[in-house]
C-alpha cells in the first residue's frame, strides 16, 4: 500500500510542477517588452558616412554628419 501512495504523490508533484512552469511562462510573456526598432540610418552627402538620423544634420534634401561638412558642401 505504501508504494501506491508514493506513486500517487509523485504524480501529484509532477502535475504541480507542470502547472507551476506554465504559470511562470505566462507571467514572463506578460512582462516581456516588445523588441526595439533600430534607428533609421542616413548617409552624409560629403563623406558618405552612415549615422543615425537623430544625430545627423539636414540641409534641404541632404544629410550631413557635422556642420563642417554641411558648410563645405554648401559652398559648391
Amino acid at each position: 500500500m505504501g508504494l501506491i501512495k508514493l506513486f500517487i504523490l509523485l504524480v501529484l508533484a509532477y502535475i504541480a510542477f507542470v502547472f507551476w512552469r506554465q504559470f511562470k511562462a505566462a507571467q514572463a510573456e506578460k512582462h516581456r517588452t516588445p523588441p526595439q526598432q533600430p534607428p533609421k540610418m542616413v548617409r552624409c552627402a560629403q563623406c558618405q558616412l552612415h549615422l543615425p538620423e537623430d544625430m545627423a544634420l539636414r540641409q534641404d534634401d541632404k544629410w550631413y554628419c557635422c556642420s563642417e561638412h554641411r558648410d563645405v558642401d554648401q559652398q559648391y
